[in-house]
């Protein structure tokens, strides 16, 4: 964990007449709130977005190297390998998702890389179909046929010796088969566009230093209770609400890599708000709290309350999916735990950082 300096005590010695040595503590000198919120946002881009998307091009390059392999030689090693290579993709990409924000937002290029849950009749219906299935054909159709959800349902939706069967001798196995790296093909395609688009808006996104909702700092720390209230709610609420098929409602539940997920998504956030990456330490919000506000005791709170939700977290043994039956109130309490960080974030950050909150959940928290 980051040390941080809270401000030192600056002892000035001077001379009186009689030769008596006096002492003054100086308050800390703070930042001011441009230059804070100037360095917190470059730091963020420089060390972390820009980085992260670098790495999550190369990743998606290795899938569909991995995708054409299995093309070539369509075994049940050949197929377990594909599946490694789309849970590295994957989880790579959560450490992404958080940064859907401004232009980026408007775009609905995240969208089109991960959109949940899989319309997988849909889908079945597209590989039964007359199209030609290519990359182009995958731009075209919704959300929800396209991108990790569904590379996920080909891969993950069987056994693995009934997966290899579908695409490679049953009924519609060439256009199955199709199918599956168009959707690879794509999904690098959109991952590359999406890189380029942060590199054209870097300079804009730096310079934004306003207050209110159009300011880069506001859009990221609410890009941040977003993330925090879509895994508390969508992706952990939603299961443990269900009457039926429960498991279902995780996100990644064919592959089992839900739990996982989740931790890259948690950990992401922390980082981000540590300015924390990759080896780097940059100015993060926790500095931003301490040297430009001078509000030690909501960083401590809030470091406090990351803490505890990661540590409860991965301390569940096993597959979320398997932990949802055999212990459903570490799920509870992972729900808590969230809801305290978000709470921190909604009430003491953006009280004091002037953010405001533009994310609203559904139940009234």
């Amino acid at each position: 964990m980051k040390k941080k300096i809270l401000g030192m005590a600056v002892i000035l010695f001077a001379f009186s007449c009689g030769n008596d040595d006096s002492v003054t503590n100086e308050e800390p000198t703070l930042l001011p709130v441009e230059e804070g919120r100037s360095q917190q946002i470059t730091a963020l881009y420089d060390y972390q977005i820009k980085v992260n998307q670098a790495a999550h091009v190369a990743v998606l390059n290795n899938l569909v190297t991995q995708s054409l392999a299995f093309e070539t030689n369509a075994t049940e090693s050949e197929l377990v390998a594909l599946q490694e290579a789309w849970k590295t993709a994957f989880l790579n990409w959560k450490s992404n998702e958080v940064f859907n924000l401004g232009a980026i937002q408007s775009s609905f290029i995240h969208t089109r890389i991960n959109q949940w849950p899989t319309n997988f009749e849909a889908l079945e219906e597209n590989i039964a179909g007359e199209e030609t299935l290519n990359s182009a054909f995958v731009s075209s159709v919704g959300a929800n046929t396209k991108g990790y959800s569904a590379i996920e349902y080909l891969l993950f939706h069987d056994t693995n010796a009934n997966i290899l069967t579908e695409l490679t001798t049953a009924e519609h196995a060439e256009r199955r088969m199709q199918y599956l790296l168009a959707l690879i093909e794509n999904l690098s395609e959109q991952a590359a566009f999406l890189k380029t688009f942060w590199e054209g808006v870097e300079p804009s996104f730096k310079s934004n230093l306003e207050t209110g909702v159009n300011g880069s700092q506001n859009q990221v720390v609410n890009a941040i209770i977003a993330s925090l209230e879509g895994m508390k709610g969508t992706k952990i609420e939603e299961a443990l609400n269900a009457e039926t098929d429960a498991v279902t409602y995780f996100e990644a539940y064919r592959s089992r890599t839900s739990k996982e997920a989740l931790i890259v998504n948690l950990n992401t956030l922390y980082n981000s708000y540590l300015g924390e990456y990759e080896g780097e330490s940059g100015f993060g919000l926790d500095d931003y709290l301490i040297e430009v506000l001078d509000r030690p005791e909501i960083d401590t709170a809030l470091q406090e309350a990351f803490v505890v939700a990661m540590n409860d977290l991965e301390a569940m043994d096993g597959a979320i999916e398997d932990i949802l039956v055999s212990d459903v109130t570490a799920l509870e309490t992972l729900r808590t735990d969230l809801q305290t960080i978000i709470g921190l974030l909604k009430t003491d950050f953006s009280s004091a950082a002037s953010i405001v909150v533009t994310f609203n959940d559904t139940d009234g928290d």
